[in-house]
């Protein structure tokens, strides 16, 4: 037993080769909750559900109330099998007690099942959840379902786009994720309507016309039209994400991730550094297209204005946090900072 990604997971379903008890966590919702379902429809008789299956919410349950349930036989299956959702271990060391002990002494006819769905698992800062998920490793199964990197999710959206008897190319694919996100449902969800209204192929123009853009698009058009200098276009997404009561902190730290990410690149081509080493240099996984979006983006301005613009950024940030000062005029004010200054520090 061990840490595990999808594919081992995958193996396991198909191969009827199940842990006895899981951890399944990350940061993909639509996998975590696709394989949920498929470790149910595997595990669970329907007609015996009643007996064998046992489903709790972390926060309205206690360990001893899992274990209890846990060590019951199943009744005319192989296993009775319990899902916990959520359950907030990072806050209470006598539940991680109680784990490690089970983990000694694994009941063989029930398969437990530690689901993470909107519950966030940070094991830099809670040590407890590195205890969890170290144990359950030893004897179970760890599985950590991360984001698809831009080209595993570009074939995804292919493939899906071709059971709705659609067709969408794959560099239409990749320009939908940067528009929509890449969250997997968000996307699928997305592409259905498009291929709902499209003609058999979903192209750029339907994308842009009917795509729901994300936050993160949204405020990358506002940085794009700062550093084109269209000051118009600028304040129209502005006033858009005003209007839509979007968080001024949220869209000031991806205006500053924006140009973080060109500071970067401009400083590893000053470098003679390949800009594709950033993806291993920092954390690029799986967002690959950001340092793609950065190289062209950064053409436009200087080094020493990317330096000065980010100088701008965190004392925004800055005040945004510690004073009561109107949000939303901080940050019209920021945007205006950025225009002025990328009219000075224009790279042509």
């Amino acid at each position: 037993m061990a840490k595990i990604g999808e594919k081992e997971l995958k193996d396991q379903i198909k191969e009827n080769k199940f842990s006895n008890i899981y951890i399944i966590y990350g940061e993909e919702t639509y996998l975590k909750d696709f394989y949920i379902k498929k470790l149910k429809s595997k595990l669970v008789d329907p007609a015996f559900a009643d007996f064998n299956y046992h489903e709790y919410e972390g926060k309205d349950c206690s360990i001893d109330d899992v274990l209890r349930d846990v060590q019951m036989m199943p009744m005319m299956s192989e296993y009775s099998v319990v899902l916990v959702r959520d359950f907030p271990f990072g806050d209470n060391s006598d539940a991680v007690n109680s784990l490690k002990e089970y983990a000694k002494d694994l009941c063989d006819t029930s398969v437990l099942i530690f689901w993470y769905d909107s519950l966030n698992i940070d094991v830099k800062k809670n040590s407890k959840w590195n205890t969890v998920i170290n144990t359950i490793a030893k004897v179970g199964s760890s599985v950590n379902l991360e984001k698809r990197s831009l080209s595993d999710l570009a074939k995804m959206i292919v493939s899906y786009a071709k059971k709705q008897n659609c067709v969408i190319s794959s560099a239409n694919a990749q320009y939908l994720i940067t528009v929509v996100g890449n969250d997997i449902k968000t996307v699928f969800n997305e592409l259905e309507k498009m291929c709902n209204f499209a003609n058999g192929e979903v192209t750029r123009e339907i994308i842009d016309n009917l795509a729901v853009k994300s936050l993160q698009a949204r405020v990358f058009d506002l940085s794009k039209f700062i550093l084109k200098g269209d000051s118009d276009s600028a304040y129209k997404v502005l006033n858009t994400l005003f209007v839509q009561k979007e968080e001024p902190i949220a869209v000031l730290s991806v205006i500053s991730s924006c140009y973080v990410d060109m500071y970067r690149v401009k400083c590893a081509k000053t470098a003679n550094i390949d800009e594709n080493n950033l993806n291993s240099i920092f954390s690029y996984k799986n967002r690959e297209f950001l340092i793609k979006n950065a190289a062209r983006d950064c053409r436009s301005i200087s080094t020493e204005g990317l330096r000065k613009a980010i100088d701008i950024l965190s004392h925004s940030d800055e005040l945004m946090k510690s004073t009561s000062v109107d949000k939303n005029l901080l940050l019209e004010e920021t945007v205006a900072k950025l225009l002025i200054l990328r009219s000075k520090y224009a790279s042509y």
